[in-house]
């Protein structure tokens, strides 16, 4: 899971560049926060992988219904924080959706990585 955050930090760091380059300071916030998304969501996830892992030592259904309340967490954060980035903060969208997506690739990344 540490190569993955390594790979969207990488990632989030080149999208708030390309932001910035195109858009200018005002880029810089809404960037960031998108990135900031993708990291949290990828944390959320080791964390609950962490502790299925050790529910499953016991029950392994509780392991598993653990992981499906997992995804529903990871779900409601990604769209409250964007929600609430998009919303009430009022950021750009494009910098934001973009270095979310862009961060969002690593799984993509590590899974070629792996397959290869």
């Amino acid at each position: 899971m540490r190569s993955i955050l390594i790979i969207q930090f990488i990632l989030m760091l080149a999208g708030v560049a390309v932001s910035w380059s195109y858009q200018g300071d005002s880029a810089l916030l809404p960037a960031f926060y998108g990135g900031a998304i993708a990291l949290a969501n990828t944390l959320l996830l080791s964390r609950r992988v962490v502790q299925a892992g050790e529910i499953a030592k016991t029950s392994p259904q509780q392991s598993v219904n653990a992981l499906y309340f997992g995804v529903v967490q990871r779900f409601v954060f990604v769209l409250v924080a964007l929600g609430l980035g998009l919303g009430y903060l009022k950021l750009s969208p494009v910098p934001l959706l973009g270095t979310f997506t862009v961060s969002q690739l690593a799984y993509m990344l590590m899974g070629t990585r792996q397959a290869g």
